[in-house]
């Protein structure tokens, strides 16, 4: 017979207290690599993005401002 213990996200949680850095890394690459619970951010173009927000008709001054935001952000500037 197998015995199921149910999991709850305190369980959880206090197991990982007596993981090792390393571990906690390990884990949260695994989670990321099976996309789990976070997803990974899938950015578009700056041009496209702008091009959407004019076409809900912001105006240019505020596309403007969106499009130098967004090249300044660290998602448009990573390596």
């Amino acid at each position: 017979m197998q015995h199921i213990e149910q999991l709850t996200a305190d369980r959880i949680v206090e197991a990982m207290k007596y993981f090792s850095l390393s571990d906690l890394e390990n884990i949260k690459n695994a989670i990321i690599k099976r996309e789990i619970y976070f997803k990974k951010f899938r950015k578009d173009k700056i041009e496209n993005i702008i091009s959407d927000f004019a076409e809900e008709g912001y105006s240019k001054n505020f596309l403007k401002d969106l499009e130098d935001g967004l090249r300044k952000s660290s998602v448009y500037n990573e390596n």
